[in-house]
Parts: structure tokens; C-alpha cells; sequence
């Protein structure tokens, strides 16, 4: 047998392709040599490339962060060019150093999956830049990374720089000078601090009274040879807050050298030993450093990544690039079919998951937590707006031609059908979730824990948002726009509901906590009429422009004549606080010829819609008649069906001027505790309680307050061993009082009781003023107590 290395024999070349497992030898007569070749059988190989460290003079114990870095981005390369498709780092600790110039540790490769074995953990040395990206994937297709653990610097990070400076000047030339009327700085390195100084700052320094530096910018070395540019028009920060950049790239303008004329204070030698400029960059908040960075990426997937200490945030994925001209964009470069489960995000500055454009993202079973926040897990120590998932393209401030269909805009997609979902989202410092322009997105099952301000919402122009079967513990879910909501457990948290067009909520349970907010969109109330010019006239700017779809209603006063409540309008000749209405889009103002009857109201044509059903609020027991409204909403319109109250407050009202529909009621159930309702229809309720009733009364029906003369209609309810007051114009048909207080405010307000049947209840009428203040007609009796007086009318009322 004879035995050789391949690499001695002369006809075999081995040094521009080195031969790999499976690999076999063919002949090249170009080199008139046989070189490795992949079999012809498979373009790639069946099973996970092992990356030879050795090989690729990379270190598992933490140290080399440059060679490793480097090594690991060379075997990468490598495996692509021999159509590898799978590559498994072993495990141990890797050190990575971002490159000066594109900020980046690892770049990843199309048709390429990318796994860390377990106990692999990546961390990131130590930089200055405000943009870094552990992993990037810019303009990747088909990818996965999996496994491993990701460390940013945000413990070590370099945020600002002291610089040192000395007695002397520099020339105009870029030489250096002894002129003790001025200092000079240390030689500031640009690779030494990559990213800061792109566009640097100098902060005024205490002691020095100069209106301004000048600084001056070299390649390598500093001397009059090697000077790039200068200038002599610095101004300090923070009164200057925009920083200054290079006169050239990196590899032509590396150094620095700052000078400045101390003439008007001067200053000791011992003075300016002492000086510790501060230099830091115009983008000083340092949040665009993330664990792993998708730019105009397709078909991704990343899973099982522990990411965390990031300076900005864990995962952020966005459009490819800037483009100069808008039509150069494609729907490619926005990015697609992205898909992140099974991860756990912590602890990262900025944010968890920031998706920025990318279209068809699924977010699955990961758990994000801690953003915003120290290993305490108090101590909050991030950049906002620190969020666990920001969907937010900020497409309004690109030239991308983007597809907006609540604006009737056509274009590419942005943030489009993203599905989040069995996810556990917790303790994230302001927020757990924010919608700012995302289209489409479903949140399903997943669970949201701990106290913050922005808890769990959605911009209210965004169409289509849906949130299923969530649980939400000790924060907040905000209803917005036309949001839909279809199954919610909250335990110690709220649901509130704000800037409502047309929403959906039902099947919620609220234990120990709020349902909560207002929806009055599209609400103007009554105006003030100017009828020689047909104008209608607010007080406060109402927010319309031309073209507005409007309409007319008269539950309380007329409208004016010309005016009709069965047509549209749209708004013309639109002010600030004022508008003229049309019958036709852009047409002419119609003529009106009286003011009306004040009490008639304008609104959009579509108000009113928010829709509330199969609501549960709760706690298991309330220990005193401390008032707590845990049930409160402000409408107008608005629909309200099956919901049920316990041990809580309800206040539901319109707001304090409206006379516009009546907010509809079907189905409450209040079980001890009080209520106040106002502009409504209420109809198959029931209210009751065992414990001692509140003080003044549990049930109060309609307002005291004399200027508002809408009314209340109550029917079908029950009101067992409660107190109930009638303060408003309310007619109450079909009802049930048993072992209740019956009793009526003293104001031109009229009361009507009919068709009802009361037991054991008192009726208390004796102090009340007015003529026909209140009516009981053809009611049935069984032991009522009633203390009334001639204001109070009893007609064809039967007792048993």
C-alpha cells in the first residue's frame, strides 16, 4: 500500500479550494490539475457543517474578538461558496467585535441556516456605536439562525467619550503649534470609537468662555501631510445639538484633533490637566444596537435564540434601504415571511421585537420580558420607547410609495399580517405592545403581565386588528379605532377603550380590575347658527375638513329649516371651528331660513360606534360602599349588551352637554354594588344586593342638572333591596322593585313609573315641589310604603 498527502503530489491543487467531508477530486485541464469537487449527485450536503475552529482561527473561551469574528464571517463565506446550506457553531463563548464601517459582527448568507449549538453564547466586546447589529441579514433570502445566546454590550457600553487636553494649537496647514493661548486635545481615534464620532459632538467645557472650537481631521497620522480637512466654526453642545461628521470614509480621515482659543480664559497648566471634555454623538440615545437586524429580508426564520443587553433591541426587522427615486422600491425590499418563535428577548434598551416594514411575520411562543430594565428588574435603565413588540414602518416619513387603505392610498405593503401569538410578554418597562401603522395584525393567546404606562395598543387608524383570547395580569389592553376584541381574561388589569371608530369588544372577564375610557368620535353637538350665510359655528375646532360626511338629529330641539335628518351632508367652505353643509360632495352651501330650536346636534355620519357585549367585572368581595366605578364609560351612542357587574360600581353616561342618541343598554346585571346611568335606554337588567345599600341611594337614572333635559327610558329591569333615585326625565315601564327605596330628585325633571309591580318598597315623594314631578301609573302593590305629596300623581295603581 502506498501512503501520500495529496497536497505533495503535483498534479493536485489544494490551495484555492480546500476539500471538505464528501468532497471528490476532479481534473481541471485549465490548471492541469485535479482540485476537490462536490459530488454531482446533491448541491449541498445532507447533513450540519461542523465550523472547524482551528481552522478558521476562531476562539470558544472568549478572547480574539477581531480574528473570531472575522473567522466565523470567513467560514461562513466559504460554506456558501460550496452550497452549504446548514452551519453549526460548537459551542463555547465567542467575543465579536463590530467592523468601524458597517457596524456589523456577523453577516449572514442567503440559503443558509445558521445554528449555535447548546452552551454557545455570543457576546459583543465593548463599542461606542450608536448603530451595531450582532447578526445581520440585509437583503437575505431563505435563512435561519437557531440556538445559542446572543449578549449585547449594554453593561459596557461606551456612550461618551473624555478626552484629555494639553497647552498648544494647531495651524492652519494641520501642524501642531506651542501657542499658549490655546489647548488642544488628545488625538481622538475614529476606529478606536466607531460610530460615536460619525457625527461627534464637543460639549462646552467649565472654565473655557470660547464662542467655539475648530477641529481638525487626518489619515493615520497627524501632520500637515496628512491633513484631510478642517474647520473653525465648531459650537459646543448642548447649546449646538447637531453634531459635525467627516471630511471623508474611514480608511481616508481616521484621526482627530480639537482646538480651541482659551485668549478670553485663560487657564493654568494644572487647569488643563484637569480638563475632561466630553464628546459624544447627535445620536446620543445609542438605540439602534440590536441583537439580530433583518433589512428587506425574505423567508427568515429565528428560533430558539436567547437575546439579550442589547442598546437597542433584541430583533428589529425593516425595508432593505433608502432609495432616491420612490419608484425604485419593490415589494421584495420591504421584507416577508418572517418568522421568530420559541426565543426568549430580554433585558435589551429600546425593545424587544421591532418590526419596521416586513410583511407576513408570524411572533410565536416567545417569552419577552424585562425591556427597559436592570438585572433587578426595577430599575429602569433603557431608551423609549421600550416596548416588548413595536410594530412601527414610520412609513409617513419615507418617500416609500406604501399602500394605505384608510387613506384610499395604493402602494407597497408595510407592517402587513402580523400574527403574534402564544407569546409571554412581561414586565417591559413602558409598554408590552404598541401598533403604530401595522395593517392587519392579530394578537392570539398570548399573555401580557406587569404594570406600565403604554400596556397593550394599537394607533386607531390602523385597519383590521383583532386581539383573541388574551390574558392580561396587572396591566393594561387599550381599544382603539375599529379594533376587534373576542376573548379577554384580565386579572388585576384593565380594559380601556379610547378614540373609538367603531370597535368590538366581548367575552372579556375583569377580576380586581377596570373597564374603563370613553368613545365619542364624531360628536359635535349643537352649534351656533349664523343663518344668513347658512354657517354652523363650535366653540373648539371639531376637526373636519372639506368633504367631511355629516349629518343632522334632532332627539332634543329642531333643526333648521332646509335641513333634513333623513340626508347626508358633506362639509364645504370648512374653518377652524366652522363649516357650511352641502347635499352633494364639493357642491353649493344649502340655504337655510331659521336657526332651529337649540338642542339638535351635528355629528359625523357615522358615530356612535362602539359596540360592548358579554362583559364580566368583578371581585370576589368588597369589605365597604367605598364608591369604585369599575365599570365606567363615557359614550355617545354606543352599544351595551349582557354584562354583568359584581361588587363594583357601574357609570355609564353621554357626555355633559349631549343630546345625541341614546346610548343603547341591553341585559345589565348588577350584583352589590350602585349605578348611575344617563342618556340611555336601558332595558333587561337587573339590579340587587344584600348588604347595607349606599348611603343616598344605589341607583341613580338620569342627571339632576337642570340644563340637560334628555331623556332616560328604563325597561323590563328588577331592583331588589336597592336604593333608587330619580334625578332625570325617566320613564321606567315593565319593572320589578321588591324590598326597595324609591325616590325622585326635587327639579322640573318628570319621572313616570307604569306597568310595573312593587313589594315591600317605599316610595318617597313627600319634599318634592313641583307640579307632576312624578307619575305611577297602573302599577300593581303588595305592602308598598309611600310618603308623596299632591306633586306626586298615582293612576289606576292596584294593591294586593
Amino acid at each position: 500500500m502506498i501512503k501520500a498527502n495529496l497536497g505533495d503530489l503535483d498534479d493536485v491543487n489544494l490551495t484555492a479550494n480546500l476539500p471538505t467531508n464528501n468532497d471528490v477530486l476532479t481534473y481541471d485541464s485549465t490548471q492541469s490539475s485535479w482540485i476537490p469537487k462536490k459530488p454531482t449527485t446533491s448541491g449541498a450536503v445532507s447533513n450540519p457543517f461542523v465550523i472547524d475552529l482551528n481552522r478558521w482561527n476562531i476562539k470558544n473561551d472568549g478572547t480574539e474578538s477581531a480574528a473570531t469574528t472575522k473567522g466565523i464571517n470567513d467560514a461562513l463565506s466559504w460554506a456558501k461558496s460550496q452550497n452549504i446550506t446548514h452551519c453549526t457553531l460548537p459551542s463555547g463563548t465567542y467575543t465579536l467585535k463590530i467592523d468601524s464601517t458597517s457596524f456589523t459582527c456577523i453577516l449572514m448568507q442567503s440559503d443558509m441556516h445558521f445554528e449555535m449549538s447548546a452552551g454557545c453564547i455570543i457576546q459583543l466586546e465593548a463599542n461606542s456605536s450608536p448603530w451595531y447589529r450582532i447578526f445581520s441579514l440585509k437583503g437575505v433570502t431563505n435563512g435561519r439562525i437557531s440556538g445559542g445566546t446572543l449578549v449585547g454590550d449594554k453593561k459596557t457600553h461606551i456612550y461618551q467619550l473624555s478626552v484629555k487636553f494639553v497647552r498648544g494649537g494647531v495651524n492652519a496647514d494641520g501642524s501642531l503649534n506651542n501657542n499658549a493661548n490655546s489647548i488642544r486635545s488628545e488625538i481622538v481615534d475614529r476606529y478606536s470609537n466607531p460610530g460615536l464620532l460619525k457625527a461627534f459632538r464637543l460639549w462646552s467645557i467649565s472654565g473655557v468662555t470660547a464662542s467655539g472650537y475648530s477641529f481638525y481631521q487626518y489619515k493615520d497620522t497627524v501632520s500637515n501631510s496628512t491633513l484631510v480637512g478642517s474647520r473653525t466654526n465648531g459650537q459646543f453642545a448642548p447649546a449646538a445639538p447637531t453634531g459635525r461628521g467627516w471630511f471623508a470614509e474611514i480608511e481616508n480621515a481616521n484621526k482627530m484633533v480639537f482646538a480651541i482659543d482659551i485668549t478670553s480664559s485663560p487657564l493654568s497648566d494644572a487647569q488643563i490637566t484637569q480638563i475632561n471634555a466630553k464628546v459624544d454623538s447627535q445620536n446620543y440615545t445609542h438605540e439602534w444596537g440590536h441583537g439580530i437586524e433583518l433589512a428587506g429580508s425574505n423567508n427568515i426564520e429565528i428560533d430558539h435564540v436567547d437575546i439579550s443587553n442589547c442598546t437597542g433591541d433584541a430583533i428589529f426587522t425593516s425595508w432593505l434601504e433608502y432609495k432616491l427615486n420612490p419608484t425604485d422600491y419593490t415589494q421584495e425590499q420591504m421584507g416577508s415571511n418572517i418568522y421568530i418563535h420559541d426565543c426568549d428577548l430580554n433585558h435589551c434598551r429600546r425593545q424587544g421585537i421591532s418590526n419596521a416594514g416586513s410583511t407576513d411575520v408570524t411572533i410565536m411562543n416567545n417569552k419577552i420580558h424585562h425591556i427597559g430594565k436592570a438585572d433587578d428588574g426595577v430599575t429602569e435603565d433603557g431608551t423609549a420607547p421600550m416596548f416588548g413588540i413595536d410594530i412601527e414602518s414610520m412609513w409617513s416619513e419615507t418617500n416609500i410609495p406604501t399602500w394605505r387603505p384608510e387613506l384610499n392610498q395604493t402602494g407597497l405593503e408595510l407592517n402587513t399580517r402580523i400574527y403574534i401569538r402564544d407569546n409571554y410578554i412581561s414586565n417591559n418597562s413602558r409598554g408590552h405592545f404598541v401598533n403604530a401603522d401595522g395593517i392587519n395584525v392579530v394578537l392570539e393567546n398570548n399573555t401580557f403581565e406587569g404594570y406600565n404606562v403604554g400596556g397593550i395598543s394599537s394607533y386607531p387608524n390602523n385597519m383590521y386588528v383583532k386581539y383573541l383570547n388574551n390574558t392580561i395580569i396587572n396591566c393594561e389592553l387599550v381599544v382603539k379605532g375599529d379594533n376587534f376584541v373576542n376573548g379577554a381574561i384580565c386579572y388585576n388589569g384593565n380594559i380601556k377603550i379610547a378614540d373609538i371608530t367603531g370597535a368590538i369588544i366581548s367575552n372579556c372577564q375583569v377580576k380586581n380590575g377596570l373597564f374603563y375610557g370613553s368613545s365619542v368620535y364624531g360628536y359635535f353637538g349643537t352649534p351656533t347658527v349664523d343663518v344668513p350665510s347658512s354657517t354652523f359655528t363650535y366653540s373648539t375646532p371639531h376637526g373636519m375638513g372639506n368633504g367631511a360626511k355629516i349629518s343632522f338629529e334632532q332627539w332634543v330641539g329642531k333643526v333648521p329649516t332646509g335641513i333634513s335628518v333623513d340626508k347626508l351632508y358633506y362639509t364645504v367652505n370648512v374653518k377652524t371651528n366652522s363649516f357650511q353643509v352641502s347635499e352633494t360632495l364639493n357642491g353649493a352651501p344649502v340655504a337655510i331660513t331659521d336657526s332651529g330650536i337649540t338642542g339638535f346636534n351635528i355629528s359625523r355620519f357615522n358615530y356612535g360606534r362602539c359596540y360592548i357585549s358579554d362583559i364580566v367585572v368583578e371581585r370576589d368581595w368588597r369589605n365597604d360602599n367605598t364608591l369604585s366605578p369599575n365599570f365606567q364609560l363615557i359614550l355617545t351612542g354606543g352599544i351595551i349588551r349582557n354584562v354583568t357587574v359584581k361588587n363594583y360600581e357601574i357609570d355609564v353616561r353621554p357626555l355633559a352637554n349631549y343630546v345625541g342618541r341614546p346610548i343603547q343598554i341591553d341585559g345589565i346585571t348588577l350584583i352589590e354594588g350602585g349605578a348611575n346611568f344617563e342618556g340611555c335606554n336601558l332595558i333587561n337588567s337587573s339590579f340587587t344586593r344584600s348588604k347595607t345599600g349606599i348611603l343616598g341611594g344605589d341607583i341613580s337614572l338620569g342627571t339632576n342638572d337642570a340644563r340637560y333635559t334628555r331623556k332616560l327610558v328604563v325597561d323590563n329591569c328588577t331592583f331588589q333591596n336597592v336604593g333608587i333615585n330619580f334625578n332625570g326625565n325617566v320613564t321606567n315601564n315593565r319593572s320589578t322593585f321588591i324590598t326597595s327605596s324609591i325616590s325622585k330628585a326635587d327639579n322640573v325633571n318628570m319621572a313616570v313609573i307604569s306597568t310595573s309591580y312593587l313589594e315591600d318598597t317605599k316610595l318617597n315623594f313627600h319634599w318634592l315641589t313641583r307640579d307632576k314631578s312624578m307619575t305611577i301609573a297602573r302599577c300593581i302593590f303588595k305592602n308598598v310604603t309611600a310618603d308623596t305629596n299632591s306633586n306626586t300623581r298615582m293612576i289606576d295603581n292596584i294593591s294586593l
